[in-house]
Parts: C-alpha cells; structure tokens; sequence
C-alpha cells in the first residue's frame, strides 16, 4: 500500500479504473468466500426525506459552499453501494478521481463526530490537493459529496462498516495487493 506523504500533493490517476474495481472484486470474493454484491442498494442507504440535525449540517455547508442550488439533495434518492457483504455487514466504496472535490472536503467536516472506517484527514488532503470538478449539472460536485456523505452516516447508523478505497492507494494487479488489501479492511 502506498504511504502517504502528507507534505507531497495526493493525485489520483483516471486510467485504469474498471480493470482496478474489477481486481478488487477478485479479491474481495475471496476474503469473503463469494459473498459480494456490486451496485447493491438498502431501503435505508436514500437521502433522507426530512433531515435530521446531523443531515441539516452537511445540507448547509455545502448549500454555503458556491451558493448551491439545494436540489443537489436529493431527497429519497436510493443509493447504490459499489461492493457490499451482508453477512459481514459491510460495504466497500471505490472512490475514483471525481469523488475528490472541495465540496467533499467540506462534507467531511461536517461530520467528524460519526467515526469512519478510512483515514478522514487523508481523504480531506486528496479533495483540497486534487480539487475535481464536474460542471454538468453545476451543483454536481455538491450532489455527489452529498451522497458519499449519507452513504458514511446511514451505514454507521444501519450497523454496516463502510470502507473506502481511493483509486490508486492499492494497485491491485501487484502481487502484494491482497495483503495490503485484507489490512485496509481491517481483518
């Protein structure tokens, strides 16, 4: 796994990405013997229809951030989650290049009172050293900061570990990846 220089910029390549997420799959089934979903959803993994305090505080920061247009929360919007394991009740997010933006690193601020399974302060650096930006439609970086905040807060909520993987932390085609891997997740 690669160390992370907190005084170097954190970048993240745009190559390579299915050929990486379907590496990670490999492995995956066989840390948990077959037992993953791709593109799963939960009746409770949605925005919120009436938000509750911990919701409003990510709401209104990123509203703050660029005046947003509020419809980038969308309300009971179901989410898919990129790899689940039920019976570990666990959920693993790959965050490729996009996810890294200004309106995540203020997302994550909002709720550092909701511990994480990934390195908050590393993801924070990687958005406010990578800066990506969607323009279509322009609130689509609130939007997608939005989403990967409700993913963190409803499966901290609904008892699911959710871990993070950035594109390029782990070159999964490397013969050290499964190991590095079973270290990220903790097992």
């Amino acid at each position: 796994m690669k160390i992370i220089d907190f005084n170097k910029t954190i970048s993240i390549p745009q190559k390579e990405v299915l050929e990486q997420k379907n590496y990670l799959q490999r492995f995956l089934n066989k840390i948990y013997d077959c037992d993953i979903v791709s593109e799963m959803t939960f009746p409770w993994m949605q925005a919120p229809y009436e938000m509750d305090d911990l919701f409003c505080r990510v709401f209104q920061a990123l509203s703050q951030y660029r005046n947003a247009d509020p419809k980038f929360a969308r309300v009971n919007y179901k989410l898919r989650c990129d790899f689940v394991c039920e019976s570990q009740k666990t959920i693993i997010e790959y965050d490729e290049r996009q996810h890294f933006s200004e309106a995540r690193a203020i997302s994550l601020e909002a709720y550092r009172d909701i511990p994480l399974n990934y390195d908050r302060n590393l993801w924070i650096k990687a958005c406010r050293d990578i800066k990506a930006r969607d323009k279509d439609p322009v609130y689509r970086d609130e939007g997608r900061a939005f989403f990967d905040s409700t993913r963190d807060i409803q499966a901290y909520r609904n008892g699911y570990k959710l871990v993070r993987i950035m594109h390029g932390q782990i070159d999964f085609t490397k013969d050290y990846a499964y190991n590095e891997l079973i270290k990220l997740l903790d097992l």
